[in-house]
């Protein structure tokens, strides 16, 4: 009898050990995934930030000149997204790009350094400002956008922003 009791195994057994890393697993997947979400809406947070700055500089250019930068002319538009401060003077290869209907500003939004925000005006009383990115908090195509008319700016938000 004293020998049984000081041969006693105790220990933990396999399923004891299953259950707690399964535990632990499934706390870090929980973890990962509130993280991840964190990091999504600190990038929407500052391309809202960054947004309302451009509109700032878009209404002051309004304010100044009865309308927003537009052009049919490459050139000319740039000239215009320059002067309006939307981007800086001072770096090499900052003038904005065309696209389309859409004139790419050289200032890389949240998500990656290859993706721009897009400004459009088709008649110099409306705009629109958007992250290149069109995917946002995991919905298709959806952007971090603002948009404004007549010298007055509507609040950065996500959706799908409409052309003015």
């Amino acid at each position: 009898m004293l020998k049984q009791l000081l041969r006693k195994d105790e220990g933990f057994t396999m399923v004891e050990m299953m259950v707690v890393l399964i535990i632990i697993a499934v706390l870090i997947a929980g973890g990962i995934k509130f993280y991840l979400g964190y990091i999504e809406n600190t990038k929407v947070t500052k391309a809202k930030a960054q947004i309302s700055t451009m509109q700032a500089s878009l209404d002051t250019y309004y304010a100044e000149n009865g309308a927003y930068p537009q052009d049919s002319d490459d050139a000319k538009l740039k000239v215009k997204m320059l002067n309006a401060g939307l981007v800086d003077t001072g770096v090499p290869g900052d003038a904005p790009q065309v696209a389309g209907q859409d004139c790419l500003l050289n200032v890389a939004d949240p998500w990656s350094s290859s993706s721009y925000y897009r400004y459009h005006s088709v008649d110099g009383t409306k705009y629109y400002i958007r992250t290149g990115k069109y995917t946002v908090q995991g919905q298709e195509n959806t952007a971090v956008y603002g948009n404004g008319s007549a010298g007055t700016s509507n609040q950065p938000t996500v959706g799908t922003p409409t052309l003015p």
